[in-house]
């Protein structure tokens, strides 16, 4: 298991409030029948984004957190979606192997897209 989020260099350092924040967009990683997750981005009004996600684990446990900049703050949606997957990366022991999968596959989305 991986112990460090590999896009932790995308974060931006802040002393900003971080009162939770209602989400803006949605992303659904993954919604197979034991396992779901959806990773949630708002901008903030100095053009910042936040990240929040919402996992509802195989063992129907869910953890979840509204976008906050508790969480980090960062340049542009792509680079909070990043760190949101790098985040989720650190547990992927934990998770079933379709949402492993998905996770992955989300992150390849996400670098192929830096590429266009």
């Amino acid at each position: 298991m991986k112990n460090v989020n590999p896009y932790a260099n995308l974060r931006l350092d802040c002393l900003l409030d971080a009162m939770p924040v209602e989400a803006q967009h949605s992303w659904l990683i993954t919604s197979c029948p034991d396992e779901r997750i959806t990773l949630y981005t708002s901008m903030t009004d100095e053009g910042l984004w936040l990240y929040g996600y919402e996992v509802w684990w195989a063992r129907q446990r869910l953890s979840s957190q509204k976008p906050s900049a508790a969480l980090g703050m960062f340049r542009s949606q792509r680079e909070a979606q990043l760190y949101a997957i790098g985040f989720l990366s650190v547990y992927l022991d934990y998770f079933i192997k379709e949402t492993r999968s998905a996770i992955r596959d989300a992150e390849a989305q996400l670098l192929q897209a830096s590429l266009f």
